[in-house]
């Protein structure tokens, strides 16, 4: 007897840390050391596309004769896996310099902040580990996103070139 397992709802701590890494990746591909397991929920839970080399999805490929390598790629439902709905609200209304918007939560911010999507500027540009807040003052640094918070709610530039 064989059992099935349902694909995962929620991406754990393993899937965070490969979806995050396919997100910094030029071609959005899930790193290679990545755990079978891993790979395998990913893959069933449809946070991934398997792609070739070209970004053309591999199905498709092999049908026409394709036998070349192909790879895993970070889709949009994998992007979106990423984020919290305050984290993605947070994001998407980030201006044009990327700067948060004011009011954007604590636990948000320091979420976005730890995977990566946000960091802590002064007024000058100048990036800091922390907000700055030392329990007293309140937070010297404003939260702005990083490239991987903007390509986590965008996407990749290849995906809105034309045909």
């Amino acid at each position: 007897m064989t059992t099935t397992r349902k694909p995962p709802t929620m991406p754990t701590p393993a899937h965070r840390r490969a979806l995050l890494a396919a997100l910094a990746d030029p071609k959005g591909r899930i790193p290679t050391g990545t755990n079978g397991r891993v790979l395998d929920a990913i893959h069933a839970a449809r946070w991934a596309n398997e792609v070739t080399n070209c970004g053309r999805a591999a199905w498709g490929a092999r049908l026409v004769g394709y036998d070349g390598p192909s790879f895993l790629a970070i889709n949009s439902r994998g992007r979106k896996a990423l984020l919290t709905e305050a984290g993605r609200t947070a994001l998407r209304a980030a201006g044009p310099d990327r700067r948060l918007p004011v009011g954007t939560p604590w636990p948000t911010t320091k979420v976005l902040h730890r995977d990566g999507l946000a960091e802590f500027r002064d007024d000058h540009g100048t990036v800091h580990p922390t907000d700055g807040d030392d329990g007293v003052r309140g937070p010297l640094y404003a939260p702005y996103a990083t490239d991987l918070g903007h390509r986590v709610v965008t996407g990749f530039p290849q995906a809105h070139r034309s045909l």
